[in-house]
């Protein structure tokens, strides 16, 4: 459930609230904390996004992360399915890198 801003009509405090998001835009069940009045209008706020960090990556530039450590796991991920699958290494049929997804020859222009 998302976090909303909502500022009273009546008593001018602005609050958040925990609740369902509503289409009508009332948010029935929202009323002010410091007055008890339902009378209110829905701020427009901003949110913070934080991302971890992976182990070895620095704070700015999580790239070295994704480019090292999952290549050489994707990598080991591919060999194991290589040699557990009965179609080898090459998925596309035994006769070589000359055929496309469908079977047919690749046209030199």
């Amino acid at each position: 459930m998302p976090i909303y801003e909502f500022e009273c009509k009546k008593c001018d405090v602005v609050y958040e609230e925990l609740t369902s998001y509503d289409k009508t835009e009332k948010y029935k069940g929202v009323e002010c904390p410091e007055c008890g009045s339902k009378s209110k209008r829905k701020l427009v706020s901003s949110c913070g996004i934080s991302f971890g960090n992976p182990k070895e990556s620095s704070k700015w530039d999580s790239r070295s992360y994704r480019a090292g450590h999952n290549h050489e796991r994707a990598k080991g991920e591919r060999r194991h399915a290589e040699a557990a699958s009965h179609m080898g290494t090459n998925p596309y049929g035994g006769t070589g890198d000359n055929l496309n997804v469908h079977g047919s020859e690749h046209i030199e222009l």
